[in-house]
């Protein structure tokens, strides 16, 4: 399962949400993310708990390690497949209004072939297998 932004952000934040992914996440036998979508959960937890973005990133990699999310790297092949998400959902000319961190998730999950396990309607719109 490759965990976007937006759950991180609603787990760490305790939003109404958080209790239904900890029970989506629970099965899951792999838990994976990116560094991009961990710096975003930071600068938005930042904001959110008026944190300095650098404890905001501590209490992120710290969560990471309690959830048993593995950080892996972006691979090369991710602009790619980035570039081809944008093509097709990007903000110009598809409903889904992928932007450039959104297609870099989307690319990840695709690169690991992991189900994307998202709080964003976006991703309904495109063709990703969803969490």
């Amino acid at each position: 399962m490759f965990i976007d932004a937006s759950v991180l952000v609603a787990m760490m934040t305790d939003e109404e949400e958080a209790r239904a992914f900890a029970i989506r996440m629970q099965p899951a036998t792999a838990r994976m993310t990116s560094p991009l979508v961990a710096a975003n959960a930071a600068i938005q937890i930042s904001t959110i708990l008026g944190l300095s973005p650098t404890e905001a990133g501590e209490a992120v990699r710290t969560f990471l390690q309690l959830m048993n999310i593995q950080l892996l790297a972006v691979p090369p092949r991710a602009a790619v497949l980035a570039t081809e998400a944008y093509e097709r959902y990007g903000l110009g000319g598809h409903p889904a209004r992928l932007g450039l961190d959104d297609c870099m998730t989307y690319a990840c999950a695709r690169y690991y072939r992991q189900p994307l396990l998202s709080n964003s309607d976006r991703f309904k719109q495109t063709d990703i297998e969803l969490a």
